[in-house]
């Protein structure tokens, strides 16, 4: 069972809020309540934001608990289900305690075992009020039936390839600084456009310069490599990294961008993760280089907070400059779009409710799923409307 949620809670009695290694800065980029995903099956490495930022927002506050996957369990079930447990959890998290990590595992065992659900996880984001710390939690879950549509991921790979020119020793080195930059206050994590396709850090502070050519440099000769690694070693780290590299990798757009599209199935969270993120940012800042819709629309509803937001994202974008997208969404997509905009996690709900607007010409609140629901059944009569 993935410790790291419980982790992440406890740590935030600190005044410090981690970033992950496959997720160093909100999409959101705008948003004055910019999420960061606190947890992932890849331990959090180091702070997201500088402690004295930390500290003026206050002690963090849970500002939802929610589910999604299943109309068997809500929010409400939910807390009937755990009882006073939750809350016992959700306190001892937020008091440093260690075994609020036990509970969390007990809750897991205890979910999959009632409802028999194949996955069940917790997904903690936080979102940076104006002068509070909010954390998101989402219990992820997946049914059996749902699960090759949920969950249609690659086999893992099992070759092992050299690290080409010492690139994802030096990515990891860059990171590593980069996140001490951020925890020290000297850089703040929000991405820039860059020389790269994605940045999540830019180059711009005198201890990260140096990787900017280094990265351009290494590129030039060894992208074809880092294709290879990001499709077939079996290392998940190696196949995360690799990702953010290629985005350095200008000169072929296209092949990047198919390689991070097909990475979308990859069976590893933080691959999935990065890969999305280097296609956000290429939607929001490369808008010359076609992307393909169809494989972010199976995302939509993949089994993770972190795939479905990042796939939200690139579909937002994406859809604010073509009428062919937005066609294709008012087919294919709206019930799924009300089943997002009504999640507790804020950005899935302010993104699902402006693709929802963007390609219907409607203007219902994002609090009225009914409305939304009843215009789509005029638009599509006999369309499957079940609630997930």
């Amino acid at each position: 069972m993935n410790k790291t949620h419980a982790v992440i809670l406890l740590s935030l009695v600190s005044q410090s809020c981690f970033a992950l290694k496959g997720d160093t800065v909100p999409l959101q980029k705008k948003s004055a309540a910019a999420p960061v995903e606190a947890g992932s099956i890849v331990a959090p490495k180091k702070s997201a934001v500088p402690e004295a930022k930390a500290q003026a927002e206050g002690m963090p506050q849970i500002g939802s608990v929610g589910t999604y996957g299943s109309s068997r369990i809500n929010e409400v079930t939910l807390k009937e289900f755990l009882g006073k447990d939750l809350d016992i959890w959700l306190a001892k998290g937020l008091a440093s305690d260690p075994s609020a990590m036990e509970m969390e595992e007990q809750f897991v065992s205890r979910i999959k075992k009632k409802f028999g659900f194949p996955f069940v996880e917790w997904s903690i984001v936080q979102h940076f009020d104006p002068g509070q710390l909010s954390l998101h939690l989402t219990l992820d879950v997946v049914e059996e039936k749902d699960a090759a549509r949920r969950m249609p991921f690659f086999a893992a790979p099992k070759e092992e390839f050299a690290d080409p020119l010492g690139l994802i020793k030096q990515w990891d080195d860059y990171e590593n600084t980069a996140l001490n930059l951020v925890e020290s206050g000297e850089i703040e994590p929000e991405a820039e456009k860059c020389v790269a396709l994605h940045c999540p850090f830019g180059h711009k502070h005198p201890k990260l310069k140096p990787y900017e050519k280094i990265f351009q440099i290494g590129l030039k000769t060894q992208g074809a490599k880092l294709l290879e690694i990001v499709k077939s070693d079996k290392r998940a780290n190696y196949r995360a990294s690799a990702a953010f590299l290629l985005a350095y990798w200008t000169d072929e757009k296209k092949k990047v961008v198919d390689s991070m599209v097909e990475r979308i199935k990859d069976p590893d969270a933080v691959v999935r993760n990065n890969a999305l993120r280097v296609l956000g940012d290429i939607a929001e800042f490369h808008k010359e280089t076609p992307i393909p819709l169809g494989p972010f629309l199976p995302a939509l509803d993949y089994p993770k907070v972190s795939d479905r937001s990042k796939a939200l994202y690139v579909v937002h974008l994406l859809s604010l400059g073509s009428n062919q997208v937005r066609e294709e969404l008012l087919k294919t997509s709206v019930p799924t779009l009300v089943n997002l905009m009504e999640c507790k996690q804020p950005d899935h709900r302010e993104l699902a409710h402006g693709i929802l607007r963007k390609i219907s010409g409607k203007e219902f609140p994002d609090s009225d799923s009914r409305a939304w629901l009843a215009w789509y059944k005029k638009l599509a009569p006999g369309a499957e409307l079940s609630k997930k």
